[in-house]
């Protein structure tokens, strides 16, 4: 997967994410009614998010075949927001590597622009049905987790090529 953030359309007829077993890939978390703000836009109606042994995946429930991933590679959980005058929902705040250019290129600036240019899409929140602190600091906890899986997993990915 190339990084930054991308459009995901690989979903079963049960509307799970087709994996990639042959390199393992395997599915560790499911979290029903958790919607996905990208960069400054409005946040999505609520969807499903799958987490892997390599990425993030999220799948609309409005929007049938509608969905983003990204790689762990490509990812920093930055942190658990519930600053309301930062965001207006306490959420977990997400860094994504983007492509190089402006946010005017990405049509980040213009939250209400029909396309976005998800490889420029640097930010991305994910906000929970259920905001409770307790719940949000287990979700990152379990993130962090494979955060630090997929840096082992990168680590031997890098050892291969030596």
């Amino acid at each position: 997967m190339a990084p930054g953030l991308q459009r995901f359309t690989d979903i079963a007829d049960d509307g799970t994410p087709q994996l990639d077993a042959a390199s393992g890939e395997e599915l560790v978390r499911v979290d029903r009614t958790v919607a996905v703000a990208l960069g400054p836009r409005s946040p999505e109606s609520p969807g499903t998010l799958f987490v892997t042994t390599r990425r993030v995946i999220w799948l609309s429930e409005a929007e049938k075949g509608k969905g983003y991933a990204v790689d762990f590679l490509a990812i920093s959980l930055h942190a658990v927001s519930r600053d309301l005058e930062a965001y207006p929902s306490p959420c977990i705040y997400t860094q994504i590597e983007a492509a190089v250019g402006t946010e005017e290129e990405a049509g980040e600036s213009n939250p209400e622009a029909n396309e976005l240019e998800l490889s420029r899409v640097s930010e991305m929140r994910l906000i929970l049905a259920d905001p409770g602190q307790r719940i949000l600091l287990n979700y990152v906890v379990s993130l962090k987790d494979f955060f630090v899986q997929a840096c082992v997993y990168a680590l031997s990915l890098m050892m291969e090529f030596k």
